[in-house]
Protein backbone atom coordinates (compact mmCIF):
# COMPACT_ATOMS: atom_id res chain seq x y z
CA UNK A 1 0.00 0.00 0.00
CA UNK A 2 1.34 3.44 -0.86
CA UNK A 3 1.56 6.42 1.46
CA UNK A 4 1.77 10.17 0.85
CA UNK A 5 4.99 11.68 2.18
CA UNK A 6 6.32 15.24 2.39
CA UNK A 7 10.10 15.64 2.23
CA UNK A 8 12.02 18.80 3.04
CA UNK A 9 15.18 19.43 1.02
CA UNK A 10 17.92 21.94 1.66
CA UNK A 11 21.49 22.85 0.77
CA UNK A 12 23.86 25.67 1.60
CA UNK A 13 27.10 24.43 0.08
CA UNK A 14 28.33 24.36 -3.50
CA UNK A 15 25.70 24.54 -6.24
CA UNK A 16 22.74 24.54 -3.89
CA UNK A 17 19.90 24.13 -6.40
CA UNK A 18 21.82 21.49 -8.34
CA UNK A 19 22.45 19.56 -5.11
CA UNK A 20 18.72 19.50 -4.34
CA UNK A 21 17.81 18.60 -7.92
CA UNK A 22 20.23 15.67 -7.81
CA UNK A 23 18.65 14.53 -4.54
CA UNK A 24 15.19 14.66 -6.09
CA UNK A 25 16.44 12.68 -9.07
CA UNK A 26 17.79 10.01 -6.75
CA UNK A 27 14.57 9.91 -4.70
CA UNK A 28 12.46 9.49 -7.83
CA UNK A 29 14.87 6.95 -9.35
CA UNK A 30 13.43 4.39 -6.91
CA UNK A 31 10.41 2.71 -8.48
CA UNK A 32 8.75 2.83 -5.05
CA UNK A 33 8.57 6.65 -5.12
CA UNK A 34 6.29 8.69 -7.40
CA UNK A 35 6.16 12.49 -7.58
CA UNK A 36 2.87 14.13 -6.58
CA UNK A 37 3.88 17.77 -6.21
CA UNK A 38 6.79 20.08 -5.48
CA UNK A 39 7.24 23.59 -4.18
CA UNK A 40 9.21 26.49 -5.53
CA UNK A 41 12.74 27.00 -4.31
CA UNK A 42 13.16 29.38 -1.41
CA UNK A 43 16.34 31.23 -0.45
CA UNK A 44 16.41 31.06 3.34
CA UNK A 45 18.28 32.68 6.16
CA UNK A 46 20.08 30.01 8.24
CA UNK A 47 18.17 28.66 11.21
CA UNK A 48 19.77 27.48 14.44
CA UNK A 49 23.40 28.21 13.55
CA UNK A 50 23.48 31.65 11.94
CA UNK A 51 27.16 32.06 10.97
CA UNK A 52 26.87 30.21 7.65
CA UNK A 53 25.63 30.70 4.08
CA UNK A 54 21.92 30.98 3.37
CA UNK A 55 20.09 27.82 2.30
CA UNK A 56 18.03 26.84 -0.69
CA UNK A 57 14.97 24.95 0.59
CA UNK A 58 11.96 23.27 -0.96
CA UNK A 59 9.37 20.58 -0.28
CA UNK A 60 8.61 17.47 -2.30
CA UNK A 61 5.37 15.49 -2.03
CA UNK A 62 5.65 11.86 -3.10
CA UNK A 63 3.71 8.64 -2.96
CA UNK A 64 5.81 5.72 -1.73
CA UNK A 65 5.47 2.02 -0.99
CA UNK A 66 8.53 2.15 1.28
CA UNK A 67 7.99 1.98 5.03
CA UNK A 68 9.08 5.04 7.03
CA UNK A 69 12.31 3.32 8.08
CA UNK A 70 13.03 2.02 4.56
CA UNK A 71 12.50 5.54 3.23
CA UNK A 72 14.75 7.01 5.93
CA UNK A 73 17.50 4.50 5.07
CA UNK A 74 17.17 5.39 1.37
CA UNK A 75 17.36 9.12 2.19
CA UNK A 76 20.53 8.58 4.26
CA UNK A 77 22.06 6.63 1.32
CA UNK A 78 21.22 9.49 -1.05
CA UNK A 79 22.69 12.11 1.30
CA UNK A 80 25.90 10.09 1.61
CA UNK A 81 26.05 9.48 -2.17
CA UNK A 82 25.76 13.23 -2.77
CA UNK A 83 28.61 13.98 -0.39
CA UNK A 84 27.00 14.76 2.93
CA UNK A 85 29.12 14.02 5.96
CA UNK A 86 27.99 14.07 9.56
CA UNK A 87 28.74 17.53 10.82
CA UNK A 88 27.72 20.22 13.28
CA UNK A 89 24.03 20.25 14.26
CA UNK A 90 22.24 22.84 12.08
CA UNK A 91 25.57 23.46 10.38
CA UNK A 92 26.48 23.78 6.69
CA UNK A 93 25.55 20.85 4.49
CA UNK A 94 25.73 19.92 0.85
CA UNK A 95 22.32 18.24 1.12
CA UNK A 96 19.73 17.72 3.82
CA UNK A 97 16.61 15.62 3.29
CA UNK A 98 14.03 15.30 6.06
CA UNK A 99 10.82 13.30 6.28
CA UNK A 100 8.37 16.01 7.32
CA UNK A 101 5.20 13.91 7.24
CA UNK A 102 4.50 10.27 6.38
CA UNK A 103 0.73 10.40 5.82
CA UNK A 104 -0.79 10.90 9.29
CA UNK A 105 1.64 8.55 10.99
CA UNK A 106 3.44 9.54 14.18
CA UNK A 107 6.74 7.91 15.15
CA UNK A 108 9.06 8.76 18.00
CA UNK A 109 12.09 6.50 18.11
CA UNK A 110 15.88 6.91 18.35
CA UNK A 111 16.07 6.61 14.54
CA UNK A 112 13.25 8.94 13.53
CA UNK A 113 10.66 11.40 14.71
CA UNK A 114 7.70 11.86 12.37
CA UNK A 115 6.21 14.40 11.93
CA UNK A 116 9.49 16.28 11.97
CA UNK A 117 9.50 18.05 15.37
CA UNK A 118 10.49 21.53 14.18
CA UNK A 119 7.91 22.09 11.45
CA UNK A 120 5.67 24.55 13.33
CA UNK A 121 8.58 26.88 14.20
CA UNK A 122 10.36 26.93 10.85
CA UNK A 123 9.10 29.10 8.03
CA UNK A 124 11.68 27.64 5.64
CA UNK A 125 9.58 24.47 5.90
CA UNK A 126 6.10 25.97 6.39
CA UNK A 127 6.23 28.39 3.44
CA UNK A 128 7.06 25.79 0.75
CA UNK A 129 4.68 23.31 2.43
CA UNK A 130 1.87 25.88 2.36
CA UNK A 131 2.55 26.42 -1.33
CA UNK A 132 1.69 22.79 -2.20
CA UNK A 133 -0.46 21.58 0.72
CA UNK A 134 -1.98 24.48 2.70
CA UNK A 135 -4.90 22.37 3.94
CA UNK A 136 -2.84 19.39 5.09
CA UNK A 137 -3.52 18.86 8.80
CA UNK A 138 -0.55 18.29 11.09
CA UNK A 139 -1.43 14.94 12.74
CA UNK A 140 -0.16 15.99 16.19
CA UNK A 141 -0.93 19.72 16.33
CA UNK A 142 -4.32 19.32 14.54
CA UNK A 143 -3.85 22.54 12.57
CA UNK A 144 -3.50 23.04 8.83
CA UNK A 145 -0.16 24.08 7.38
CA UNK A 146 -1.74 27.44 6.52
CA UNK A 147 -2.83 27.89 10.16
CA UNK A 148 0.62 26.93 11.46
CA UNK A 149 2.26 29.43 9.12
CA UNK A 150 -0.08 32.19 10.33
CA UNK A 151 0.98 31.64 13.96
CA UNK A 152 4.64 30.74 13.38
CA UNK A 153 7.05 32.61 15.66
CA UNK A 154 9.83 32.41 13.02
CA UNK A 155 10.88 35.79 11.62
CA UNK A 156 13.82 34.58 9.50
CA UNK A 157 13.82 35.68 5.85
CA UNK A 158 12.46 33.23 3.28
CA UNK A 159 12.58 34.53 -0.29
CA UNK A 160 10.86 32.69 -3.13
CA UNK A 161 13.08 31.92 -6.10
CA UNK A 162 11.49 31.87 -9.55
CA UNK A 163 10.44 28.48 -10.85
CA UNK A 164 9.70 25.09 -9.41
CA UNK A 165 12.03 22.43 -8.12
CA UNK A 166 13.48 20.47 -11.05
CA UNK A 167 12.36 22.97 -13.71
Amino acid sequence: MSQVVFLGLGSNQGEKIKNCEQAIGEILRSKENVLISRSSWHYCEPWGKEDQDWFINGVLQIRTTLSPFELLARIKEIEKFLGRSENVRWGPRIIDIDILFYDNLTIKSPEAEIPHPGIAERNFVLIPLAEIAPQFIHPVLKKTIKELLAISPDRKKVIKVRGKICE
